[in-house]
């Protein structure tokens, strides 16, 4: 697949995530317009939308040192500069995490993050959202010598001493000694690239990351922007497969980041062309590449079809030179239809899934409204069309009943304002459990347990207090919402055997999202702690910066479930109290209707010509509805 088909299957992707987002504001209209949006559900809806319009999709290229990832990206994103735009020449690596994404509002830059900063505990998100922080260089796009030395920045070093290195949070032991005893450090902690290229532009994000050293000093890597990634490539060396450092790489954080319902990850077998012999034909090379990629299955415990060959180099030359043939045998072409239907597919099925999950049920909640006063209307014409002929005193007896049935529903409603407070104060309760107030209490406890001794093992029973604290919160806030719920049930089938609503099946509040979500986590940094980088260099900056990490994940799931709790819990009684008043509505306009037979039939025959009129526009609105709800349930 040429760079083009790449950008064609990305636009596509884009249109239908635009046609999906002209259905969701359509609806929020409507809801505006026929009075049906609550402030909650205003909230939800538009905070749907903005995820929507800001959706970006992440590709992350994880490597050891020289193993061409750098050269990866240049082949199949920049080629198009007929020139190398990433540096990545012999003894040149990237030497800092790499973002490279779009934003049309702010101009061409590179964005660079002072080493410095890993002293401090703030996160590189915190950072983000501080601009005074970094450097920042402009990038002129139309002059690509001054783009490649402004890009230079990346594989920037300086001399520190062992001391400084400590400072930090380097070990030592894992950094290049120079002649003069000094040790080798980035400049930069973190680059960001804002770049107008066509991928980047339709929402694509890239995230290089350095090697080994790099992913055990910095924990925010693996336990927060991996998992952040829609798709990783894990770039291998053909000649030698997995090597030692590889496999660490690959167990103690590409796995810890890997969501584990997924296999959201590829192997890239790079530097193929080493392996091409002139002494041998093709089919030799063919078959010592076809061991490598068997091998390497076996070894990462991953289908075939997930190990891709490929020769970064010679795609790139292949695409500056415009040389079709070499650009196949370099692999690069299956390497880009295997991104683009992998990454791609599985961002638009986690958005479908999204979509479905928070709006489904409220589409469907407003198209059961519109039934009922369809079926409403209908009733009442047909109870208009039979009043015709009635004598008064037949009137003034339905007229009572009305009335009397009005009455009933003001009690109703009464019932139902009594069983909101009640439902208002145990959800208010339940809430409790994970209020801010007690998140920062678990994390300010388990930060005191660590305290007098940073190292593997105070670390150890510091998490284990503050998970099990949470986790704890989390089942009671689990058999509350389970009690909760049985009591919405109990509420739904006394208001419709009582006041003769048609009440259709509470929603459930489904916590096992979170409590699944909150499991990986826990089990994620079980894994990345026991990790023999963090074991060996028991270093007090990366057992912090660990905590840090982890703690923000954690309250990031608790103030989701929250949140979550909180909307579910509000809305739950609104069909109710939606019911009543249309009741109430249809009752009144039963009841004028006999007022008008009694003195103007013709006033009458007006009322049904409107009701008529009414019946059209709402059958309009239940089709108009389904189209929604269809195009929402769509991957089309």
């Amino acid at each position: 697949m040429s760079i083009t088909a790449l950008q064609r299957k990305l636009d596509n992707y884009t249109s239908w995530r635009t046609s999906l987002l002209t259905e969701i504001e359509a609806y929020k209209s409507w809801l505006d317009e026929e009075s049906l949006l609550e402030g909650e559900e205003e909230l939800r809806v538009l905070e749907l939308i903005d995820s929507l319009k800001s959706d970006k999709i992440m590709l992350a290229l994880v490597a050891e040192f020289s193993r061409g990832k750098t050269e990866l990206i240049n082949s199949i994103f920049f080629a198009d500069y007929k020139k190398r735009l990433l540096p990545s020449s012999v003894g040149r690596t990237t030497m800092c995490p790499t973002e490279i994404a779009y934003d049309e509002k702010l101009p061409p830059f590179i964005q660079l993050l002072p080493i410095e900063t890993r002293k401090s505990s703030l996160t590189i998100d915190e950072y983000k959202e501080a601009a005074v922080n970094w450097s920042r260089i402009d990038l002129d796009i139309d002059d690509p010598e001054q783009m490649t030395e402004a890009l230079l920045q990346l594989v920037q070093t300086k001399e520190i001493s062992e001391q400084e290195a400590k400072e930090l949070g380097f070990p030592p032991h894992t950094l290049d000694l120079l002649e003069n005893n000094k040790l080798q450090v980035p400049v930069w902690r973190h680059a960001m690239i804002n770049y107008p290229h066509p991928l980047l532009k339709s929402g694509l994000v890239i995230l290089d990351t350095p090697g080994l050293n790099a992913l055990g000093t910095e924990p925010e890597l693996t336990l927060n922007m991996l998992p952040q990634a829609h798709t990783i490539m894990f770039i291998l060396a053909a000649d030698t497969g997995v090597t030692r450092s590889d496999m660490d790489i690959w167990r103690n954080h590409i796995t810890v980041a890997l969501n584990p319902r997924e296999q959201n990850v590829m192997a890239v077998l790079n530097k193929i062309d080493t392996m091409w012999d002139d002494l041998h034909d093709d089919s030799f090379t063919q078959a010592n590449i076809r061991r490598q990629i068997e091998e390497t299955s076996r070894i990462l415990d991953i289908d075939e079809d997930l190990v891709v060959p490929v020769s970064a180099q010679k795609g790139l030359i292949a695409k500056v030179k415009n040389d079709r043939l070499l650009l196949n045998r370099s692999g690069l072409p299956k390497l880009e239809d295997k991104l683009s239907n992998d990454l791609i597919d599985k961002k638009q099925a986690l958005i479908q899934r999204k979509v479905q999950r928070e709006l489904g049920v409220m589409v469907k909640a407003t198209k059961d409204v519109y039934l009922s006063r369809l079926n409403g209307l209908v009733k009442e014409r047909h109870e208009i069309l039979n009043l015709r002929g009635k004598s008064k005193t037949i009137l003034i007896t339905l007229s009572k009943q009305l009335q009397a049935k009005s009455r009933r529903l003001s009690l109703a409603m009464d019932d139902y304002h009594k069983t909101v407070r009640i439902m208002n104060d145990q959800a208010k309760r339940l809430r409790q459990h994970l209020s801010s107030k007690n998140i920062d209490f678990m994390i300010g406890a388990s930060r005191a347990t660590m305290q007098e001794t940073w190292n593997t093992f105070g670390l150890k029973r510091g998490m284990k207090d503050f998970f099990d604290q949470a986790e704890e919160r989390l089942s009671e806030v689990n058999k509350g919402s389970v009690k909760l719920s049985g009591l919405v049930d109990r509420i739904y089938k006394e208001f419709k055997t009582r006041h003769k609503l048609e009440m259709a099946q509470p929603p459930q509040f489904d916590i096992e999202p979170f409590i699944e979500d909150f499991v990986h986590l826990r089990q994620d940094g079980e894994q990345f702690r026991d990790s023999m980088m963090l074991v060996v260099t028991e270093q007090h900056f990366v057992i912090k910066r660990f905590f840090i990490t982890m703690a923000s994940r954690a309250r990031r799931i608790l103030d989701e479930t929250n949140f979550a709790l909180r909307a579910w819990s509000k809305a739950i009684l609104q069909p109710i109290s939606t019911q009543i008043e249309d009741h109430k509505d249809q009752i009144g306009r039963r009841l004028s209707n006999i007022e008008k037979l009694k003195s103007n039939h013709s006033n009458l025959e007006q009322r049904v010509s409107n009701i008529e009129k009414q019946i059209t526009e709402l059958r309009d609105k239940t089709m108009t509805l389904q189209r929604i709800l269809a195009r929402i349930q769509s991957s089309e």
